[in-house]
C-alpha cells in the first residue's frame, strides 16, 4: 500500500476545509495543518483489497470473499478503493452484513 494521489489530495483538503470551517464560527489564526504519515499509522485506511468481479483486477468478489482463498472474507475498508471525508463505519457493517447473509445461504445449500 502506498498514498496515491488521490488520497494526498484528500488530506489537503480536509486540512483546508477544517481550517475555513474553524474561521467561520470565528477562530482566529487558524492553518491547515497536515499530518504526514505512513499507510498503517491512521485510521479509516482503505483499498489495499479491492473488491471486483475479475481476479486479476481484484482481490475479492461482490461478498468480500477472496477470490483465492473461499473460506476468507474481508469487511473492512480494505475493499473500498477510496473514500470521502466522512466515517465510513457503517459501510462497514453493512459489507459483514452482506457477506455474513451470503455465507449463511451458501452453507444451508451445503457449499461451506
Amino acid at each position: 500500500m502506498k498514498w496515491r494521489e488521490n488520497k494526498l489530495a484528500i488530506r489537503e483538503d480536509m486540512a483546508v476545509a477544517a481550517a475555513e470551517i474553524l474561521e467561520a464560527v470565528g477562530a482566529k489564526d487558524v492553518s491547515p495543518f497536515i499530518q504526514k504519515t505512513d499507510p498503517g499509522f491512521t485510521i479509516h485506511e482503505m483499498g489495499t483489497a479491492r473488491m471486483g468481479r475479475d481476479p486479476k483486477t481484484s482481490v475479492l468478489n461482490g461478498y468480500n470473499q477472496s477470490h483465492d482463498i473461499p473460506n476468507l472474507f474481508v469487511t473492512d475498508g480494505a475493499c473500498m478503493t477510496s473514500s470521502s471525508c466522512v466515517n465510513p463505519s457503517l459501510t462497514y457493517m453493512a459489507l459483514t452484513a452482506r457477506a455474513c447473509d451470503y455465507v449463511a445461504h451458501e452453507m444451508d445449500l451445503g457449499h461451506f
